[in-house]
């Protein structure tokens, strides 16, 4: 018994560092197969019912929206409002649409281009009235655009009525309601070939985009 005794101590002591290791590699491996164990046991367990998806006080899964949304095609609005414009004279028709991806023959350039704006054709001196209220940003005069009047309707969204004669009846910093008179056409030399007409821009920011999506009907 004391031989093996001694034997015992001898192999512990000389084999005390791999037997060490040994051990401790043993207990973090227990470790981890028990937090595997409980986090296993936990995502199998119910969902606790102030989550579940459609519970009052829980998180919805579409967030209030449903599949297949379209909320960014939505009519453009301003502020809470949605916004729809008034033509800019009585029984106004678009003779020049808006065209950002295809060209149109420009009679004036004799040239393929983009129009992006829209045109409305009528007699020189037709009176022209605001589509929707707004502040007087900017007023140009232009050689070949006219009286050029900038009208912000929204914190990003700008009417730019083009074509207009020099004695328009608004200046910078006037606050107009729709169907204010603004000014009367005369001739755009820019687009003298098409006949007298207004030209309307709209502007998102400093782009611009089709005003066709904020007239009820224009056409």
């Amino acid at each position: 018994m004391k031989i093996f005794l001694l034997r015992a101590k001898h192999f512990f002591k000389r084999n005390i560092y791999p037997i060490t290791v040994t051990m401790c590699t043993a207990l973090v491996l227990g470790i981890i197969a028990v937090s595997a164990y409980s986090s296993i046991k936990s995502s199998s367990g119910e969902i606790p019912a102030n989550t579940k998806p459609g519970i009052e006080g829980g998180s919805n899964v579409n967030d209030g929206k449903n599949d297949g949304d379209n909320s960014d095609d939505e009519k453009p609005t301003g502020g809470t409002n949605v916004i729809i414009f008034d033509l800019p004279f009585e029984n106004a028709k678009i003779t020049k649409d808006y065209a950002e991806n295809i060209l149109l023959y420009d009679k004036t350039t004799e040239m393929w281009c983009t129009h992006q704006g829209i045109d409305f054709a009528c007699a020189e001196k037709q009176q022209v009235k605001a589509v929707y209220g707004g502040k007087v940003t900017k007023v140009e005069n232009s050689m070949m655009n006219g009286t050029v009047v900038y009208v912000q309707i929204a914190d990003n969204l700008t009417v730019v009525y083009k074509g207009l004669s020099s004695d328009v009846k608004v200046q910078e910093g006037d606050k107009i309601e729709k169907g204010k008179v603004i000014g009367t056409v005369t001739i755009m030399l820019s687009e003298k070939a098409d006949g007298i007409h207004l030209h309307i821009e709209m502007l998102k920011g400093e782009k611009l985009i089709d005003p066709n999506e904020y007239f009820s009907s224009s056409k």
